[in-house]
Parts: C-alpha cells; sequence; structure tokens
C-alpha cells in the first residue's frame, strides 16, 4: 500500500506553496497518508489515483480550515469507534 514518505511530503508541499510556518509537516504527511482513501485504494471512490499533487491538495484544504486536523480526526475516529463498541 502506498504511503508518503517526509521527503516526498515536503516535496508535495513545496510545490502547493504550503507556510510550514503555520502547517506542520508531520501533520501534512498524516494527511497525505489518510487521504490515500481518495486513491487507488479503493476504486469506487478513486479520484487522486494516489497522485501527490492532488492528494496533497485535499490534505491541505483540510489543514486550511484547522491545521491540527488530523490529529483532531485521529481522536474523533478513536472516540466514535470507543462509542461504537460500548453501545454493542
Amino acid at each position: 500500500m502506498k504511503k508518503f514518505n517526509k521527503t516526498e511530503a515536503k516535496e508535495i508541499g513545496n510545490g502547493l506553496k504550503i507556510n510550514w510556518d503555520k502547517i506542520s509537516l508531520d501533520e501534512f504527511i498524516t494527511g497525505l497518508n489518510v487521504e490515500l482513501e481518495h486513491g487507488a485504494i479503493h476504486s469506487v471512490t478513486n479520484v487522486t489515483n494516489n497522485d501527490g499533487k492532488l492528494t496533497g491538495e485535499i490534505a491541505l484544504a483540510h489543514l486550511n480550515e484547522f491545521p491540527d486536523y488530523y490529529t483532531r480526526l485521529k481522536k474523533m475516529e478513536k472516540e466514535a469507534t470507543d462509542h461504537l463498541k460500548n453501545k454493542g
């Protein structure tokens, strides 16, 4: 399965003119790897075909809303999983 590394993320982010003073590289790397869900892993919902620039644009859109978007997303997904486990 595709995963973006730090070097690739920095290159993609620089191409998107990310201000690294406002968005952390680690958060962007996480975003790139999360947004691969819109890539080749799911043929029905493949809109990026794992393209770095397109995937980066999706991640950046979320990070422009909240610079810690993916940290928040991870927390929310854990809470939802825990809730569903306790519900059944």
